[in-house]
């Protein structure tokens, strides 16, 4: 349990850092996909929610420093998000697909439509909130689907060693 905690960590620090180093530089229209939400439904998939939630929460909270503003925004966000993967994910197989798809969708509903209204209520909902909105959600909907998918062949790649 502690290895597979450390290992969530470790691999939210990479899509962390992925996120402020690399992600930037394929923004569209100046908004940038978010590919920790990929990460997250990796993680809420693939471990128990005892170690999930605390990864999740703590990756969000870094995320959060950067933007203090709305300090603590992104880590309710992905705490909420955490717990609706792992509700989505109980009434379904392990490896289905149809439930990951539906697990991708909804939370990039879900993230969309909860990110517009904090946005919405703190700095006032205009034409640019609307616009900017909308493409996130279609650029993360489809680079995080891409995202999803290589997160998925990698944990499927198993090291072998021969002994000739």
């Amino acid at each position: 349990m502690y290895i597979g905690a450390l290992i969530s960590f470790l691999s939210g620090i990479f899509f962390l850092y992925t996120q402020l180093i690399i992600v930037p530089n394929i923004s569209i229209a100046g908004v940038a996909p978010l590919i920790l939400l990929p990460w997250m439904i990796n993680v809420v998939w693939q471990r128990d929610w005892r170690v999930s939630l605390p990864v999740v929460f703590v990756i969000g909270l870094m995320y959060d420093t950067l933007n203090p503003l709305s300090f603590g925004l992104n880590a309710l966000l992905f705490t909420i998000l955490a717990v609706v993967i792992d509700l989505l994910r109980i009434p379904f197989e392990q490896d289905s697909i149809a439930a990951k798809l539906i697990a991708i969708v909804s939370v990039n509903v879900i993230y969309s439509l909860l990110l517009y209204l904090s946005s919405g209520l703190s700095w006032g909902f205009d034409l640019a909130l609307h616009q900017n909105s909308l493409i996130f959600f279609v650029y993360n909907l489809l680079f995080g689907t891409f995202i999803f998918g290589l997160i998925q062949v990698i944990c499927k790649l198993r090291i072998v060693v021969r002994h000739d």
